[in-house]
């Protein structure tokens, strides 16, 4: 029987205060993380974390590092609630790392998540 296909996905965003106002500054997507920023004008900057496997099982692996320097602003949220499903084997696994520099301010407003039954998932979060 041939393995299963597993989620795998790592996305990275900074931004920085330029001419006044948060702009993007370094964006890495690798996987089924991504990373939207809708068009809006001022600050803060938004930013919507998307995981384009749709949910996540045993044996996925999703990574988030987001970063907003001196004196910047973000809103960083979710495009949809988590779902975690039932794991056959293993566990699935989130890291998240949040910085702020001096004076910067980040809203981190993820959708709520749902942990279906049988589901094995460990979240770590470094701020």
């Amino acid at each position: 029987m041939p393995a299963a296909q597993r989620v795998a996905g790592l996305a990275r965003l900074f931004c920085g205060k330029s001419d006044g106002r948060t702009r993007l500054q370094r964006l890495y997507q690798d996987g089924s993380a991504k990373i939207r920023l809708p068009a809006v004008q001022g600050d803060p900057l938004e930013a919507v974390l998307i995981n384009t496997a749709g949910g996540m099982t045993g044996g996925d692996r999703l990574g988030w590092t987001l970063e907003v320097g001196a004196e910047a602003s973000a809103s960083i949220t979710t495009q949809a609630c988590e779902k975690v499903y039932r794991a056959a084997a293993d566990r699935a696994e989130t890291n998240v790392g949040l910085r702020v520099g001096p004076g910067g301010r980040l809203a981190w407003l993820p959708q709520e998540t749902i942990v279906f039954d049988r589901a094995a998932f460990a979240r770590t979060l470094d701020v």
